[in-house]
């Protein structure tokens, strides 16, 4: 059974002050610094693989605000989530994405997959949930 739907106000999310929804890249960078150190971050399994540790065990009020929307893509909002706990670079700079090659995309996919199911898991969901059940449904659900 899918987790009830949890909502939380913005001045609750820690993935707020973290940064988060900033719209320029931190001191000293450039957007092209800042997108490529999101697809380095991506690719660095180890490294990305303690992001999403970090913010499924400290994000709690981000997590139960976004990983419980089933009607977005909770993968990217947990690569996007993680960069930013590690990095500090906001989410606006999510186009590193797309420079990484499909296989690297495919795996940094998987690995954030595997956290949302855990996640999910430890707060009761019962159900396994599958690739095309974590993809974007609407835009207009979003929150």
């Amino acid at each position: 059974m899918p987790l009830d739907r949890i909502y939380h106000t913005w001045e609750k999310w820690e993935c707020y002050p973290a940064g988060f929804y900033g719209e320029r890249p931190p001191k000293e960078k450039t957007v092209e610094d800042c997108e490529n150190e999101y697809r380095d971050f991506l690719k660095d399994i180890p490294r990305f693989s303690a992001g999403l540790d970090g913010v499924i065990s400290e994000w709690i009020n981000s997590c139960e605000h976004y990983l419980t929307n089933q009607n977005m893509n909770r993968v990217a909002w947990l690569g996007q989530a993680a960069m930013c706990y590690v990095t500090g670079i906001p989410s606006r700079f999510r186009g590193g994405y797309n420079l990484l090659t499909n296989d690297e995309k495919e795996k940094a996919d998987n690995l954030a997959h595997c956290y949302l199911k855990k996640w999910l898991i430890d707060h009761g969901e019962i159900e396994a949930i599958n690739w095309p059940d974590v993809q974007s449904k609407t835009q207009a659900n979003l929150y």
